[in-house]
């Protein structure tokens, strides 16, 4: 089984080096940006998420603000995660062949592919969980009482990224519950020890929401759980959105890996498959129940991937008839490279601009020259502003000397970074989204303002992708960003 561990570190450099290269090719995308703008205001958490991509884009920036650096966290969490996969795949069913396979499927899965890419708090959730999850096998496996102490460092770097590394705690829960040899760990004070030191290591993001009425807390509840949407519309979707990231014959693949190892799990006490059931199964349960009231975010069940990906691989292979075997592989390999390849270079369907995701990639150093350029000529205590923050971190990160920009979101991180009562007075550049309906209302809050004679545009493969209206804004009155 050599050869398998020869074309895992094959697989491994090679994705490595192209998503490097990749990833200083294209523009941050304004979400990207905003992360970034986070890493300039650094605090204890902050309105969305905790803080700890924030942490990680300031650490690599400091090489330089760049795609490149911005982005650098993704690349080399995506290549940690593929060598905890390939581990846990191999141990688990005994076979390198089984973990080369689970580490090559789950590269070529699309979310997990633009993942390696594209920074969001995602990144170190998924590479938190993978290692937790990790260290839990190895508890459940070997019966070291000890590792619960690491396991609750990784449990806690996981709340720092995302508040979606709760959902490890009923996983673990239920697998201690159903496994009749580990219930005795109930019994010993590691694991309530090791959420102890989890809870501490949160403590920052418990006392910034303390300091600021528990916003963020408040806003993920009820992004989560408030009624919108229709019932069917919500559950198609969700279920699309999944089919859509993991790729459709894959994401039925993953669905019955789930299933077959929960059943085989319970029924023939085979504990490394209901581990890996109670780490998938119910996650993707508890999100299809949330679909049912609200809209599910494709990203969001993802922690749930990983354990399936296993059980299917694991269990695909054990299946005796080989053409049947061999034709389901060939199947959802080629499926799931394509769609991963496409998600890369959408360029090659030649699809209409509106549809095409990738756009969000482009265009943005071409708009933050143009408002450089205008606050030159303005003058330097010209500040500059936009409607929602995704489109002033854009602005920050794109304009030549990454200037501080502001934005009008009702509930947006400057409320929370200071007020801008020291604006008055000011001039301004006002950059919006072209036939923005409420700016004549904005604009309303200088002494007066001309609009620029032609929209910035921005073309793609000469096609239009996006259109700017920029507005120079003189002697601001107050009244805007809590001024």
């Amino acid at each position: 089984m050599k050869k398998y561990r020869i074309l895992f570190f094959i697989l491994l450099i090679s994705l490595t080096i192209f998503r490097l290269f990749y990833i200083g090719r294209v523009n941050l995308c304004p979400d990207e940006a905003y992360y970034w703008d986070w890493s300039r205001n650094l605090a204890l958490s902050y309105y969305d998420h905790p803080p700890l991509v924030a942490y990680l884009i300031f650490l690599f920036t400091r090489l330089g603000s760049s795609e490149f650096t911005v982005r650098l966290t993704s690349a080399l969490i995506t290549l940690g995660i593929s060598i905890f996969i390939y581990l846990l795949a191999t141990d688990i069913f005994k076979s390198e062949r089984i973990g080369f396979f689970s580490a090559l499927l789950l590269n070529i899965m699309p979310g997990f592919s633009i993942g390696g890419i594209i920074i969001t708090p995602d990144a170190p959730l998924v590479f938190f969980w993978v290692i937790t999850f990790y260290l839990f096998y190895w508890v459940i496996k070997k019966g070291n009482r000890y590792l619960w102490y690491l396991l609750g460092i990784t449990l806690g770097l996981g709340f720092l990224s995302k508040y979606n590394m709760i959902l490890f705690l009923p996983c673990a829960l239920l697998f201690l519950l159903l496994s009749s040899k580990n219930r005795r760990w109930f019994r010993y004070k590691e694991p309530y020890l090791a959420l102890v030191i989890a809870l501490l290591i949160f403590t920052p993001v418990i006392i910034w929401n303390y300091q600021h009425n528990w916003v963020s807390f408040t806003k993920q509840l009820s992004h989560g759980f408030s009624k919108r949407g229709t019932l069917f519309r919500n559950l198609g979707d969700y279920l699309g959105a999944q089919a859509g990231i993991i790729s459709p014959f894959l994401f039925f693949g993953l669905l019955w890996g789930m299933v077959k190892s929960f059943s085989l799990g319970i029924r023939k006490k085979r504990d490394n498959l209901l581990l890996l059931s109670c780490f998938s199964l119910p996650i993707l349960f508890f999100f299809l129940l949330t679909s049912l009231r609200s809209k599910v975010e494709a990203n969001w069940p993802a922690v749930g991937y990983f354990a399936a990906l296993i059980a299917f691989t694991g269990l695909i292979f054990k299946i005796k008839r080989k053409g049947k075997k061999v034709f389901l592989i060939l199947l959802i390999f080629l499926s799931s490279f394509l769609l991963t390849a496409l998600a890369h270079y959408p360029a090659i369907l030649h699809l209409p601009p509106k549809i095409d995701p990738t756009n969000r990639l482009y265009g943005w150093d071409r708009l933050g020259k143009r408002v450089s350029e205008i606050k030159d000529e303005m003058g330097k205590e010209t500040f500059i502003f936009a409607p929602r923050h995704q489109l002033a971190s854009a602005l920050a990160f794109y304009t030549d000397k990454k200037y501080q920009t502001y934005d009008l979101d009702g509930e947006n991180r400057y409320d929370y970074w200071g007020r801008a009562d020291f604006l008055m007075g000011r001039n301004a550049i006002f950059v919006t989204p072209e036939n923005y309906d409420k700016a004549s209302g904005i604009l309303s809050h200088f002494k007066s303002f001309k609009e620029e004679e032609e929209p910035c545009e921005i073309y793609r493969n000469e096609q239009l992708i996006k259109a700017f209206s920029i507005y120079r804004c003189y002697n601001y009155q107050g009244g805007l960003f809590g001024g």
